[in-house]
């Protein structure tokens, strides 16, 4: 969590802090259900390795912080990590040896052959082997073997994703892990200050590095845009720094904490050289980041499988101009609403909108390809209700005055009406995080209302049946692609069809491949 800057100049001294730690206990008293003290814990660590500078002036990386905001501003899941046990196992940080032995079948690897295989991976982020970093490969490799197992399950999924886009703006590859200690490859987690996503953006700086979040859509959750957001604030925090573990120590504390620690240590500008500066969180994030890279790249020498994911393998993007529900869309492409979701966990509502502007919808590529011929009829298709009766969805939007209670933040408001934090201050034109009892909010309620339709088409008609060539004598038609098909053995099923008319209709080049699954497009003469 990072603070405002006017907060240095009321800190001066740790006796001030051990005031204001006092006082924010006192308030739990009159305060039980609003969490003061575990912000109690994370505030005091956080002033007792800071405050001995926080009356000393400005140096020109502060300068530069200050004139570049968007890069102070980011949060993360680590706070929750802490809570969950992940990161507060003592013992496991101060063990001088590795033992791999409680499995039975695991060898004890000294710490040199595993400085050698770190060495090995020719990363451009230095990765240093030591007792912090043992701590954590012990934590991921063996007391949370089974969640490193269902990483690198998701991982078959997002990792090609970030990697594409890390190297197309010329970013180390290996900075994919951090969403892994971000979020666990979860797109939809939430830490308790409100950050979202795989890579964890707090609201304000989602919305400066161009990120889209209203009642309907969070694209930090968005896989691919929230990705291009972490990229350019990697590229930014590296031109702060040059260098890439301060980088990533700054995207978990803050710009702000790493140059304080920088100036406590002497000036000095390397991560192990400032650790001891850093918060307590941040000494263990980059550990961390360093433990998950080598046991993603060596899990099998520490007898780690990857777990089944439930992932499509293939899967496309098309652009959905109108409103839609995920249940309209599930009914017209053979798909579930969770599948859907999964794919598509930045459509809050689960419904894409209709905001005046084309929107990225996820997609199985069979189901997408589906969605490309057949566009116009999906988007006209109703939805059916249990007695059969066709009706299609309509959005509209109710203005409730809340009236603030004791007790009460901005973040458990928007969740009792299920919009997001960022809404409300921006409804009511809040500057800061904090409202206080007795004030009134306007709060934006949407409303999901059915309209039943007079004539409607013919339940359960399917899509396909709805959309006819505009000729007798052909019409066109989807063929499932099985294994071991070919284009030669697909053209040979439909009369006047030949691979070149399949590559046509299909636009596949000569190199291009058949997948199992994908769905293309055939011309069957016959009719």
């Amino acid at each position: 969590m990072i603070f405002p800057n006017n907060t240095n100049n009321l800190l001066n001294n740790s006796w001030i802090a051990g005031i204001l730690c006092c006082t924010f206990a006192l308030n739990q008293k009159y305060y039980p259900k609003h969490g003061v003290m575990k912000r109690v814990f994370l505030f005091g660590a956080m002033v007792l390795f800071g405050v001995g500078t926080f009356g000393q002036g400005m140096t020109a990386i502060d300068l530069q912080v200050t004139s570049n905001p968007i890069i102070a501003n980011l949060d993360s899941l680590t706070y929750l990590l802490h809570q969950n046990g992940f990161m507060k196992n003592a013992q496991y940080l101060g063990q001088p040896e590795l033992d791999f032995n409680e499995a039975g079948d695991l060898p004890n690897y000294d710490g040199k052959l595993i400085q050698q295989r770190m060495n090995a991976l020719g990363s451009e982020i230095p990765m240093e082997y030591n007792r912090h970093v043992k701590g954590f490969i012990d934590l991921y490799g063996i007391k949370k073997k089974e969640l490193t197992s269902r990483i690198m399950g998701l991982s078959d999924y997002y990792f090609p994703i970030f990697e594409e886009i890390m190297d197309r703006n010329q970013l180390p590859l290996e900075l994919k892990y951090l969403a892994v200690v971000e979020s666990a490859l979860n797109p939809k987690a939430t830490s308790w200050a409100g950050a979202s996503g795989l890579w964890q953006f707090i609201y304000s700086t989602g919305v400066r590095y161009g990120l889209n979040i209203n009642s309907y859509v969070d694209e930090r959750r968005d896989v691919y845009k929230s990705t291009e957001a972490a990229c350019q604030y990697f590229k930014d925090s590296y031109a702060l720094y040059g260098d890439w573990l301060l980088v990533i120590a700054s995207y978990n504390c803050g710009p702000g904490n790493v140059n304080k620690a920088i100036r406590r240590s002497g000036g000095k500008k390397t991560f192990w050289e400032i650790q001891q500066y850093l918060p307590k969180e941040t000494r263990g994030y980059v550990p961390a980041f360093i433990a998950v890279a080598y046991l993603m790249n060596y899990a099998a020498e520490h007898g780690i499988q990857a777990a089944d994911a439930d992932f499509y393998k293939v899967v496309e993007s098309v652009e959905v101009t109108t409103l839609m529900s995920f249940e309209q869309l599930a009914g017209a492409l053979k798909i579930s609403t969770e599948s859907l979701y999964d794919l598509n966990p930045h459509y809050t509502k689960e419904m894409v909108p209709d905001l005046s502007q084309g929107m990225t919808l996820y997609l199985p590529y069979a189901q997408a390809m589906m969605y490309a011929a057949y566009r116009d009829s999906i988007q006209k298709m109703p939805l059916y209700d249990a007695e059969g009766k066709a009706y299609r969805l309509d959005l509209s939007t109710e203005k409730v005055r809340h009236k603030v209670q004791r007790g009460e933040s901005l973040r458990s408001i928007a969740k009792k009406y299920n919009v997001s934090t960022g809404d409300i201050k921006e409804w009511n034109i809040i500057r800061g995080s904090r409202v206080y009892p007795g004030r009134y909010l306007t709060v934006h309620i949407d409303k999901k209302e059915r309209v039943y339709l007079e004539t409607p088409e013919a339940p359960g008609a399917p899509v396909m049946a709805q959309v006819k060539a505009p000729t007798k004598q052909s019409c066109e038609v989807f063929y499932q692609v099985k294994s071991g098909d070919t284009l030669y053995s697909i053209a040979n099923l439909y009369s006047g069809t030949s691979v070149e008319l399949l590559r046509k209709l299909n636009k596949l080049g000569p190199n291009d491949l058949l997948v199992p699954g994908m769905v293309i497009k055939v011309q069957d003469g016959t009719t």
